[in-house]
């Protein structure tokens, strides 16, 4: 192999572990659905089964799911002030005291999200309501 080819190799090699560490970043984010509303979660928080309950009303839809796992607080409100605002809500209210308390809006939604920690666990609080119901 020639000099050009091995630089090929090197900077294609490093390309993937860029994206990689771009694409996983705290562990990576996946959808969740509560009550209609599509929300981000962090890849460690596992959704609480039995945990969530979902109300639907003609013009009102609203909802709730809980999720633990072993991530740091700080680095879940850290994930939704990034990642809310990328996928188009607006940032309302915040209360950030030893967990965090944060709202955001979008098109007649709305998302609290609350942060805290128990049993030596991170645990996510996720409530929405749906106005376009």
């Amino acid at each position: 192999m020639n000099s050009f080819s091995n630089s090929c190799h090197v900077l294609f090699a490093l390309s993937i572990m860029l994206l990689s560490t771009m694409i996983l970043g705290c562990g990576g984010t996946r959808d969740e659905t509560v009550a209609g509303v599509v929300v981000p979660v962090p890849r460690p928080m596992e959704r609480l089964s039995g945990q969530g309950i979902e109300l639907s009303l003609p013009g009102f839809g609203g909802g709730q799911a809980s999720f633990q796992g072993s991530m740091a607080p700080e680095k879940i409100i850290e994930f939704y002030k990034k990642e809310m605002p990328a996928r188009g809500w607006q940032p309302g209210t915040s209360l950030l005291s030893r967990g965090a308390m944060l709202t955001y809006s979008k098109e007649g939604k709305s998302v609290l999200l609350a942060v805290g920690v128990q049993d030596g666990k991170a645990t996510l609080s996720v409530t929405v309501s749906n106005t376009n119901k």
